[in-house]
């Protein structure tokens, strides 16, 4: 009787250790999966205002987050860093064109000249991508916190940079190269409308 009822309770155990590993190993299965054993864009969104770069225009998102009483701080800040994303864009796109047309005209000028008008041309960017205007503003609600994020979009013509950049490359310059910057002008503007820098 004694080797009955003993029999009984070892297998009781048993059974209970087996549920208790089995729910632990669910439980363990599903913390795994939510820290790292899942897809890590399982939660992504497309941001607010979003804004990609097509045949005319660059574009870019800008985002600023802080204390929902600053909220013209905010905008300001995230139209910075979206003016900051299309100049860098541009920069990129345009700066190797530059020094391809200093190679193709062959101005014998020197690389301090050249040099000189690259940095214009910086300059020139800056001076395009600072001037614009929104085309998306939006707010998020106030969190816990009292933080909200503000969200924006600009777009800037990829004509305008070619016009200023080619204005500047053909400035003071001899007629054949303002024939080339001519050129540059047509080329340049063709080839950017399938930039895409996003």
């Amino acid at each position: 009787m004694r080797t009955k009822y003993l029999t009984i309770t070892a297998v009781a155990v048993m059974a209970g250790t087996m549920i208790v590993s089995c729910g632990s190993s669910k439980q363990v299965a599903s913390n795994s999966q939510n820290r790292g054993g899942g897809s890590p864009f399982r939660d992504a969104y497309e941001a607010p205002c979003p804004a990609y770069d097509d045949e005319k225009d660059f574009a870019a998102t800008g985002f600023a987050s802080g204390a929902a009483a600053q909220k013209g701080s905010l905008q300001k800040i995230a139209l910075k860093n979206a003016q900051d994303m299309i100049a860098m864009k541009m920069k990129h796109a345009v700066e190797g064109k530059v020094k391809g047309f200093f190679e193709s005209v062959g101005s014998n000028q020197g690389t301090d000249v050249d040099d000189q008008t690259i940095g214009d041309i910086d300059n020139i960017i800056l001076g395009v991508a600072n001037n614009t205007s929104l085309s998306c503003l939006k707010f998020s609600s106030v969190n816990d916190k009292g933080d909200i994020e503000c969200y924006t979009a600009i777009k800037i013509s990829k004509k305008q940079i070619v016009d200023a950049v080619a204005n500047n490359l053909s400035k003071n310059k001899k007629a054949e190269i303002r024939q080339r910057a001519e050129d540059f002008r047509r080329q340049t503007a063709e080839e950017l409308k399938q930039y895409k820098g996003e």
